[in-house]
């Protein structure tokens, strides 16, 4: 008579991963139709502030094929929250809800009050500040920890300076820009 060997459930499976349900579905998922991106995301959005009780106009337009939903109104600061973390949360809720509806992946982009448009002026002028720097110095100068977004918009303002590169380094959420001065 044979016995069960007793499972050790702690060694390591190898193989492929097993899948799970939806990954097929994701995987086939088509980028959905601009317009109706704009159209899930402005309910959505609108819905969602008449929730909170705040009054605000929500608009969309096309960038670069990507849906950019602008939210205007009084006191919305709120909705932007310390350094746009209220906003980024809003705009990652905002997203899995309109490819939840449409079944399709989307590119989105939701601002309050041009929060993103201020916050990529600034950040393109401290980067470029920190170029020169770094230039004149001939050194490394290490940025704070930034969200993908931001350290995108410090590697193309520093890409504009002659004499100056930048990388990032560490991981998510404390991943940071490093300028480096050539």
């Amino acid at each position: 008579m044979i016995e069960d060997a007793p499972i050790d459930d702690r060694a390591p499976v190898t193989g492929p991963e097993p899948a799970r349900p939806g990954d097929a579905e994701r995987e086939q998922r088509e980028p959905a139709a601009p317009e109706d991106v704009s159209a899930a995301a402005q309910e959505f959005v609108s819905g969602l502030l008449d929730a909170m009780g705040l009054e605000a106009q929500v608009s969309a337009s096309l960038e670069e094929g990507r849906t950019v939903l602008q939210v205007t109104g009084d006191d919305l600061g709120i909705l932007i929250g310390r350094r746009g973390q209220t906003l980024d949360a809003l705009q990652e809720v905002t997203r899995t809800a309109v490819q939840r509806k449409l079944r399709a992946h989307v590119r989105l982009l939701v601002d309050v009050e041009n929060y993103r448009g201020r916050r990529r002026a600034s950040l393109a002028e401290y980067a470029k500040e920190m170029a020169k720097r770094a230039i004149e110095r001939g050194t490394e100068i290490e940025l704070e920890a930034m969200n993908a977004y931001e350290r995108k918009i410090v590697h193309d303002a520093v890409g504009e300076i002659d004499g100056a590169s930048s990388f990032s380094e560490g991981e998510e959420p404390n991943r940071k820009v490093v300028v480096r001065g050539e």
